[in-house]
């Protein structure tokens, strides 16, 4: 080490070259390294989806999840398997083992899945991919919400979303857009009952008629002497003008009877009940993402810009930021920005006004140097600009001068000595390298227990990079680059007699009268005392029974304030969403006041939009139009904190309109997940249900407890056919009977077209007035084997019942989750410790077939220490 100082404070020109050469990489690294929100770590799930219209969760589950699940069984590099069974919907998410590749294991999850031909008929094709990217809260990949704003009218509204779609894809720097706020586009057939006994039809021969006609169609080819001419039919439409031409049947006077003539076709938005506001207008909401190859900043720069070109060009519509995730990202450059030029100013200023100013300068160039050294290999890491990277840098920066401030000072006591700049530069820093190295490394190490952690926490290795590649580039400038600079002459220049040498001086003597003071006290007290032995024994003992004893509380993942307040609640499934639209109506009533007392109070306005919707939620995990979220968004302030206002908003909410709801969760958002989150398992529907419901009653009596939720509920009402014996003698059936019943209800697809940037279906049923009550069901006729037509309700008999709107597997096993969020985050692990001594621990003596796991918060804290 002596010799590699002496060697660059002799020839000060490799010194220069080092800074050079990392300026450069730096540099050029800084230019080509992305910006994301977080890290985007690895995938490590696998989805696979299937469509099943029309059939329940329970059917989902025996037909399509349970096939699944077990032709995944035995797949190597498999961790876990979570399956949903909800309402026309099969979604399995296969999560893979750390060190295995995914893309090996995608391959033969397609082949196993590939394998199952018992599929029920009407079933969709199994779609399987691999996750994009993996962050915390899924938010590694996104860049921004964004709502367009306009007439009332959903179809001008939705053909500007269009546009604007295509404009933003056109753009080199955007490449994922998901639009949100209306419902698919179908090709509505309605045909009563009236017309199909009319002509002797039903919807199979209708829907066959459909697609004979509705073609485009290769007949081959005549090859001439000259050319070969293609024999084409070009006879698909796309227009709902056009395809109620289609002839359906020929009579025997000649008569043609046209699609028109029996049923109306319109092209619509399907009843699936999706409605979006923004501020008390009518929306549609895009929601910008980006891959990990592309810069977050300049996504968002490129939105601003369309934005107000957009807006300044289309008169009568708006386009409004609701949430940019670069503005967060933003903010925290800038403090970063502040603490680095405080920490600038504060090394120039003192070690300035102490020592030399131009020995203060080298000092204080060791932060931006250790900066670009640590970005010139951090992209090679694959670091980006992010949250968590940012927050290494500025957690550093107050320690990076440390070591170089050690160093200077000592070398410039030895040049007060008398010895030459480049004597006092080797002598001063090689007496304090031993100190300065163990201090610097006790600190690296310390961090690199970071880049060895799992789970969600995974992400954090992002900062313990920063931080430990920072240090170790601030022991090259302190070793090496600093040396070498202190060493000249020109660093050491005599003091001048100005006024302020003068002030210098007289704070230097009163320093040295207090150093030599207190080195007298300290003397005194480590000759003739040992309290100064035992004090640190005596404060780590302390801190000890402080954090046994529950006055110092632990949490792996606080709760940090977000940008927003959002309220997600769900009614008994059937609901209709007018219900739910008053709801939100009277919520967003509820919001606004409160909203004008506070800006009374703090004289600010510190909310920026509400965004109301219906039909969807992001946390409760259920759709339809029972369910509703509504979404504040707030300013940053120092005011009052989204923790208070999500509080306050909640307590507002009168208690009868909560007693109505089945869900209702009113907070902030949850970065790593609830903070208790029990699943419950069980192959015994019974048991598993009685055990959620004690469970919730057992959680909902800690004081902490906020609000208690399951993923369990019960579902829409389903009317159960049973047949009678005169059903047998007809040759009717189950089967035959219920798929004549869902054509005319539910509907059947007959085909899908591209019309523009939609994917449309053709979807033939009954006219919504024909399936509005029990009544209309008792007129269906159900044609018979030899064609003759006869009620339902003389051949089958009808019961209540309620179904279900999910069921829930982990690796095939039936599960139900019971979620919970307290009052403080801070009491997290303590809510939890006490949930499993007090009443998991007892779960099997109540409920001798039901286990439980613990997830949420816990799980990723267990899951980020097994590394």
């Amino acid at each position: 080490m002596k010799k590699l100082i002496a060697y660059f404070i002799k020839y000060p020109i490799y010194a220069n070259a080092v800074i050079i050469i990392t300026a450069i990489a730096g540099i050029l690294s800084l230019a080509m390294m992305p910006k994301s929100f977080f890290p985007e770590l690895s995938p490590n799930k696998i989805y696979i989806n299937v469509s099943y219209p029309g059939a329940s969760p329970e059917e989902i589950e025996e037909g399509i999840t349970t096939r699944i699940e077990e032709s995944l069984n035995g797949i190597e590099g498999v961790e876990e398997i979570m399956s949903v069974s909800s309402e026309n919907m099969s979604k399995v998410t296969v999560e893979v083992y750390e060190g295995f590749n995914i893309d090996e294991v995608l391959q033969d999850v397609k082949s196993s899945v590939d394998a199952i031909y018992s599929f029920p008929e009407g079933a969709e094709k199994p779609t399987i991919q691999k996750q994009k990217s993996r962050g915390m809260g899924g938010m590694g990949n996104m860049v921004g919400y964004y709502a367009l704003k306009g007439p009332d009218d959903l179809w001008l509204l939705k053909g500007k979303s269009d546009k604007i779609e295509q404009d933003l894809l056109n753009d080199d720097q955007i490449s994922q857009i998901q639009v949100l706020g209306y419902a698919p586009i179908i090709i509505s057939v309605e045909i009563k009952e009236e017309q199909l006994l009319r002509y002797n039809l039903t919807f199979d021969v209708v829907s066959a008629a459909i697609k004979r006609s509705n073609i485009d169609i290769s007949g081959g080819s005549i090859k001439t002497q000259k050319e070969e001419i293609i024999i084409r039919s070009n006879n698909r439409n796309t227009t709902s003008e056009e395809i109620q031409k289609i002839v359906i049947l020929s009579e025997r006077n000649g008569d043609i009877v046209r699609l028109k003539d029996i049923a109306k076709v319109d092209l619509e938005f399907s009843e699936i009940p999706i409605t979006s506001y923004v501020n008390g207008e009518r929306s549609i909401s895009f929601l910008i993402k980006k891959t990990p190859e592309e810069d977050i900043k300049k996504i968002a720069s490129s939105m601003e810009d369309y934005i107000k070109k957009f807006n300044k060009e289309n008169q009568g519509y708006e386009i409004i930021t609701l949430f940019q995730f670069a503005d967060m990202l933003d903010q925290r450059i800038e403090t970063l920005s502040k603490n680095l030029m405080i920490g600038l100013l504060l090394v120039l200023l003192i070690l300035g006004f102490f020592l030399s100013f131009r020995l203060s300068l080298w000092v204080a160039f060791g932060i931006p140097f250790s900066f670009i050294g640590m970005i010139s290999i951090g992209i090679m890491y694959g670091m980006t600009i992010n949250m968590i990277s940012l927050f290494g840098m500025i957690l550093v920066v107050g320690i990076l001068v440390d070591d170089g401030i050690v160093i200077a000072e000592n070398i410039y006591s030895h040049f007060e000595k008398g010895k030459s700049p480049m004597k006092a530069a080797l002598d001063g820093t090689m007496e304090v390298v031993t100190p300065v190295l163990t201090s610097v490394l006790t600190t690296v190490f310390a961090f690199s227990t970071l880049l060895f952690v799992g789970g969600q926490m995974e992400m954090m290795q992002e900062m313990a990079f920063s931080v430990i590649a920072a240090l170790l580039f601030s022991l090259v400038e302190a070793f090496l680059i600093l040396p070498a600079h202190l060493s000249s002459k020109k660093v050491f220049k005599k003091e001048s007699t100005s006024s302020f040498s003068k002030i210098k001086r007289k704070v230097e003597n009163l320093v040295e009268k207090l150093r030599n003071k207190y080195s007298k006290i300290n003397a005194r007290f480590v000759k003739n005392y040992r309290w100064h032995v035992w004090t640190p024994f005596l404060f780590i003992i302390l801190v000890l029974i402080m954090f046994i004893s529950g006055a110092i509380r632990w949490t792996f993942f606080p709760s940090i304030p977000f940008d927003e307040v959002k309220i997600e609640f769900s009614y008994k499934p059937g609901e209709r969403e007018f219900r739910t639209e008053n709801f939100l109506w009277y919520c967003d009533s509820i919001i606004n006041d409160y909203h004008e007392e506070l800006i009374e109070e703090f004289d600010d306005s510190l909310f920026t939009d509400i965004s109301l919707n219906v039909g969807f939620t992001e946390n409760l995990g259920v759709s339809g139009s029972h369910v509703g979220s509504i979404r504040v968004a707030v300013k940053e302030n120092d005011l009052i904190s989204t923790i208070d206002i999500s509080n306050e908003i909640q307590r507002r909410i009168h208690p009868d309109s909560i007693a109505l709801m089945e869900q209702i969760s009113v907070g902030g958002f949850q970065q790593f997940g609830k903070e208790v989150s029990i699943s419950l398992q069980s192959e015994n529907d019974v048991e598993l249900k009685e055990a959620v419901n004690w469970l919730k009653q057992k959680i909902s009596s800690i004081n902490m407890v906020k609000e208690v939720l399951d993923n369990g509920g019960v579902g829409n009402r389903e009317i159960h056919l049973t047949l009678k014996e005169k059903a047998y003698a007809l040759g009717l059936n189950e089967a035959i009977i219920l798929k004549q019943i869902r054509q005319g209800f539910f509907g059947e697809e007959v085909q899908r077209l591209i019309i523009g940037r939609d994917e449309v279906k053709i979807w033939i049923r009954y006219p919504k007035e024909n399936r509005n009550s029990i009544e209309d069901l008792n007129k269906v006729k159900i044609k018979t084997l030899s064609g003759s037509l006869i009620p339902l309700e003389e051949v089958a008999n009808y019961e209540y019942k309620r179904g279900r709107v999910k069921i829930n597997h982990i690796n095939g096993t039936k599960e139900i989750r019971v979620d919970a969020s307290l009052y403080n985050a801070e009491f997290s692990s303590e809510v939890n410790n006490q949930i499993e001594k007090e009443y998991l621990s007892n779960l099997k003596t109540e409920f001798p077939n039901v286990s439980y796991k613990i997830m949420g918060q816990a799980e990723e804290a267990a899951e980020s220490g097994k590394r």
